[in-house]
């Protein structure tokens, strides 16, 4: 097992009767489900973006339109089976006008597809999160138990997000249906002692995941004691914890699983969001980036080296923008060198001026109308006491005394 929390306090919610005498959540429950689950694989602490996720059970899609809005994901599969719900559902997966107005940074797949949570098929592969809220309970018992197998044993996503009934709960719904459950379709509800039972048999066959419990849906004041409406279980492949994995991961299907290999989920629609496409090669990038901060940093004083007449920008100043990139110092270094950009020790070491930029031109460079040239010939045809402080057209120059070093502005 391991603790859990929501960042930021958690969901800001509350239970109350209403006149009627009926128990009642704001915001509802489903809401408060969908939230904490979006909430889950957004939290800074796994170190991670989940780039491949599936939704097991998705049935309306309504959690769909929060999904396609957290950072990094960039395939969703809305698995159900039921193939008439997903297709009277199907707009819920298209773009909106917005999304072509304001295209995503990077790309996003939604799938709709008709299977069985305990399939074991290829579309599966490569899952990174794994959510199944509500989902569990109106599962028959063969199915419940190749729900592990499929999930744990082929999959092997890193984080997997389960939620289910707690029946405990069940003492402030009043009357139950015949079932003795909430839902018609219900095989079971099982309290919290059941549920904790499940998940830590799971962790018990599967060494490289631990769990962690949390809930939504407050019970009243006086009933703290039932716990939530909605128990959740996170299940997190233990590298994502720090933690040391006991088992080799393997893409093959387990033996125990049995499926069928040529199986396939049905796929209903698919859909690519329009999104901003960067065709640069990944080397290309980084040289973009570090140009761009070494021209910024020219413009910033503290690192003007009075005495070499040098710039001196830490390598440390590029660090966070290179590694968003996907790369490492060694390949920045790379980069770097063969660009020509000058490297000594913890720095990067740059001209004063630019050769580029015509702000920077010394004053016996200046720009020959007549020729439309720039030549070695001063701006100043007469020859005073004052030439030796400007520089480019009556431009600053770093080299001169601290009263005109001290009254540049910084453009930072």
């Amino acid at each position: 097992m391991f603790s859990y929390e929501l960042p930021d306090g958690g969901l800001r919610a509350r239970c109350y009767i209403n006149s009627e005498g009926d128990i009642k959540f704001d915001p509802p429950v489903y809401e408060q489900r969908y939230t904490t689950a979006v909430r889950i694989l957004e939290d800074s602490r796994w170190g991670h973006k989940f780039k491949k996720v599936v939704d097991f059970g998705c049935a309306d899609m309504r959690l769909l339109s929060l999904l396609r809005r957290v950072e990094g994901i960039e395939q969703i599969l809305e698995v159900d089976i039921d193939e008439d719900i997903l297709r009277s559902n199907k707009l819920r997966a298209e773009p909106l006008v917005s999304d072509y107005l304001k295209k995503r940074e990077g790309p996003l797949r939604v799938e709709l597809l008709k299977g069985s949570i305990d399939a074991s098929v290829e579309q599966l592969l490569n899952v990174d999160a794994v959510i199944a809220l509500e989902i569990i309970e109106h599962l028959y018992p063969k199915t419940l138990e190749n729900v592990p197998k499929n999930i744990f044993g082929f999959m092997q996503p890193k984080i997997a997000i389960f939620s289910t009934p707690n029946s405990e709960f069940n003492v402030l719904f009043e009357p139950l249906l015949e079932n003795g459950f909430r839902h018609d379709d219900h095989k079971f509800e099982w309290t919290r002692t059941e549920f904790k039972d499940w998940a830590l048999n799971i962790c018990q066959k599967y060494h490289n995941y631990s769990v962690a419990f949390i809930g939504v849906g407050d019970a009243p004041p006086d009933k703290k004691d039932i716990g939530y409406v909605t128990q959740i279980a996170i299940f997190a492949r233990n590298d994502l914890l720090d933690r040391s994995l006991t088992e080799p991961f393997s893409s093959e299907v387990p033996v125990d699983c049995d499926p069928d290999a040529d199986v396939q989920y049905k796929e209903i629609f698919a859909v690519d969001f329009p999104y901003n496409r960067d065709e640069r090669s990944k080397e290309q990038k980084i040289l973009d980036e570090a140009r761009y901060q070494i021209d910024r940093c020219r413009r910033i004083d503290r690192y003007f080296n009075r005495d070499l007449g040098v710039y001196q920008v830490p390598l440390t100043v590029l660090k966070d923008f290179i590694e968003t990139l996907g790369a490492s110092m060694q390949e920045l270094l790379a980069i770097l060198k063969e660009n020509d950009i000058e490297v000594k020790g913890d720095y990067i070491i740059l001209p004063e001026y630019d050769e580029d930029d015509l702000s920077y031109r010394h004053y016996d460079d200046c720009y020959d109308d007549e020729y439309g040239l720039w030549n070695d010939v001063g701006c100043n045809d007469d020859e005073t006491e004052n030439d030796d402080e400007l520089g480019a057209c009556g431009g600053y120059s770093h080299t001169k005394d601290d009263a005109t070093y001290d009254s540049e502005e910084n453009w930072d």
